[in-house]
């Protein structure tokens, strides 16, 4: 894509439940940017966006005339209807972030909102879900609920048997939710989607940097990570220069590590 100026695009954020990879046709989760002329690419910039993105559930119509006849008749017959759907308040998605304090507990509490005519999900905010009942929200279309996600580093069993419970009454729970392993701190990486990964702290993985990528231990004599050499680290392999990853072309964290690890032949051990 050519070079855009800042005003030109916003960039957003999407739980995986909005938006489909073109090229893959695969849920995406993660950054994107929308353009100022109603494009949507995946990615946080215009220059390093991945694809196009699609809506999960697409169906383009030129002109009124390719609108399906029974949904015009339905606008046409139902005005009334109609607009007292469109006077209440939209259930708009929201994308949890979980805080310290969550991780520390080992889990947080997601919301959602459940479509009755079509059993469609969308997760909510907490600030949705609790003013639900006293704002002017669709309570006849719409159901919200909430649930217990696993925040361990290996969580993706205890979500799955979360979502299973829930099947009896909520049909199709458990394919709202593509990556059961979401949101799992595992060696100061959390997993956000199979292609997005962020630090505690909230900043981005480069999607260069290898899976391998982890927490390092830059304290001699101290272990931090057990699956990481002692006193092998970031700030003094070989490829570091200015928190610059010479290897694999991409910023890093200094108490960060990766397989690729050279110890610098200056570096006191």
């Amino acid at each position: 894509m050519a070079y855009l100026p800042k005003n030109k695009y916003e960039k957003r954020y999407t739980n995986g439940r909005e938006y489909r990879l073109e090229s893959t046709n695969k849920p995406y989760i993660g950054d994107y940017i929308l353009t100022s002329d109603g494009k949507i690419y995946a990615g946080n910039s215009p220059e390093s966006h991945i694809g196009k993105l699609l809506p999960v559930n697409t169906r383009s119509y030129e002109n009124i005339n390719n609108i399906p006849l029974n949904n015009r008749i339905y606008s046409i017959l139902q005005p009334q209807l109609t607009d007292k759907q469109n006077s209440h308040i939209p259930v708009n998605s929201s994308s949890p972030t979980p805080t310290v304090v969550d991780y520390s507990k080992g889990y947080f509490r997601r919301y959602l909102a459940v479509k009755l005519n079509t059993k469609s999900y969308t997760e909510i905010s907490r600030k949705t879900f609790e003013e639900f009942k006293t704002h002017n929200y669709n309570t006849d279309l719409y159901k919200v609920f909430s649930l217990l996600w696993s925040l361990k580093e290996d969580n993706e069993g205890d979500n799955i048997k979360t979502l299973r419970n829930l099947e009896i009454k909520l049909p199709g729970i458990t394919d709202a939710f593509p990556f059961k392993n979401q949101y799992s701190l595992k060696r100061g990486i959390i997993n956000i989607s199979d292609i997005s990964r962020i630090y505690p702290t909230g900043d981005v993985v480069a999607k260069s940097l290898p899976a391998a990528y982890q927490l390092g231990n830059s304290q001699i004599n101290s272990i931090d990570n057990p699956n990481v050499p002692q006193f092998q680290h970031c700030q003094n392999c070989s490829f570091f220069q200015n928190n610059y990853c010479n290897k694999w072309n991409a910023n890093v964290k200094v108490k960060y590590w990766c397989r690729a690890y050279q110890v610098q032949v200056d570096s006191e051990e």
